[in-house]
């Protein structure tokens, strides 16, 4: 054989043995973090972590992905497990049980061999041998992150639970091909962060519709890119969405539509007084152009984007007849205008019969605002299927 020739084909055979099969990994849970301020997160040191979240998603393996997006300084992983169905397997990165995730930099890891089925639970331990400042994390107060003294399993010397789950931000699972992503965006009303995995009543609306694509025989896996607080035109818990939305959706492979039910807490704090200090008043106008730039960010990568109304907030903490107007005027344009792939008028559905100005007594639990298990049940029912074929 000739040499040249000879070398060639092996060169070439060693880069299609390399080659990741990243053409079959699908994103089957992310996390949205935000910045705990630097003064109010929480400082550890020898401990390990462990945090339990939902895939939506079966395959053979998985991969995890770290986040240290406000971190001013490296964080070093000692050891991270991952562990489903009572099977429990190591971690690498680049082939090493040790990592350090870079200060305001993302860490994915090796594919670990761990079979997982749709909407199981896995858990992530995570082993921080040196201190550091945990400011870059996702509220989940429903299914508290362990904290545990030392290098062990979480049910050994348990020290601490806490609400807040730091450092993860994404599971992607292997398949026999990559499946289309929906992504829903939004605050608290998608996100839920008092939904327990164990609810026997759904809670998160973006998984009663996740289930149902599943019985119908649908390719797509839904993920939420939601923080609580949130606002699309300015920083309230968390970057806005203006700001999270090249990191939260751009970014994951496989999109092809996106949810966006947000503007609530951008309607609901104009013009309000807050710790001593105004918020600015918006506009309908200054909402809809929001929403005008996320459409067009979305379809420059080919992605389409579904609108739904803003639920009725009469009786909120915040509520004002003067921010009820801004909701009435974006709700008539988004059923009316024409600028997103297709509308979801959520507004009509979770309203109380006989006064759409108030969330149904019936589908939330008292604040006027949030929608409870019944709520979130009905939201995801009420989602036409044919809209993502």
């Amino acid at each position: 054989m000739n040499f040249k020739r000879g070398f060639a084909i092996a060169a070439a055979l060693l880069l299609v043995a390399a080659a990741p099969s990243g053409d079959k990994w699908t994103r089957a849970w992310t996390s949205s973090n935000w910045p705990m301020p630097v003064e109010n997160a929480q400082t550890v040191e020898n401990v390990t972590l462990t945090s339990s979240v939902r895939v939506a998603a079966s395959g053979s393996a998985i991969r995890i992905r770290l986040g240290n997006d406000y971190g001013t300084a490296p964080v070093k992983i000692g050891r991270a497990f991952v562990s489903f169905g009572g099977k429990r397997v190591a971690v690498t990165f680049g082939g090493s049980a040790r990592a350090v995730i870079g200060a305001g930099a993302p860490l994915v890891s090796d594919p670990v061999a761990l079979p997982v089925t749709a909407f199981g639970i896995v858990e992530v331990s995570l082993y921080l041998p040196e201190k550091v400042v945990l400011n870059t994390l996702h509220d989940d107060n429903a299914n508290p992150t362990l904290y545990v003294q030392g290098d062990h399993p979480p049910a050994v010397d348990q020290v601490l639970r806490m609400g807040n789950r730091p450092l993860l931000a994404g599971i992607d699972v292997l398949g026999a091909k990559a499946r289309p992503v929906v992504v829903a965006v939004g605050d608290s009303i998608t996100d839920n962060p008092s939904c327990p995995n164990e609810a026997e009543i759904l809670c998160r609306w973006p998984d009663v519709l996740a289930r149902r694509m599943a019985k119908a025989g649908m390719p797509q896996v839904v993920i939420s890119q939601a923080i609580s607080g949130n606002r699309v035109l300015a920083p309230g818990w968390g970057p806005s969405t203006l700001a999270r939305f090249d990191r939260d959706v751009l970014s994951v492979p496989g999109v092809t539509y996106i949810i966006l039910l947000e503007g609530i807490n951008d309607i609901g704090n104009s013009g309000r007084e807050k710790n001593g200090a105004t918020n600015p008043v918006i506009t309908a106008a200054d909402l809809i152009a929001g929403y005008r730039q996320i459409i067009l960010r979305a379809h420059e990568r080919g992605i389409k984007v579904i609108g739904m109304t803003i639920l009725p907030f009469e009786g909120a903490q915040y509520y004002a007849p003067e921010r009820e107007a801004i909701r009435v005027a974006v709700n008539q344009w988004i059923r009316t205008s024409g600028a997103f792939d297709g509308v979801i008028d959520m507004d009509k559905v979770m309203g109380e019969p006989g006064h759409p100005k108030r969330l149904a007594a019936g589908l939330q639990g008292g604040d006027n605002l949030h929608p409870d298990g019944r709520g979130h049940t009905r939201m995801g029912e009420a989602i036409d299927l044919r809209l993502f074929k």
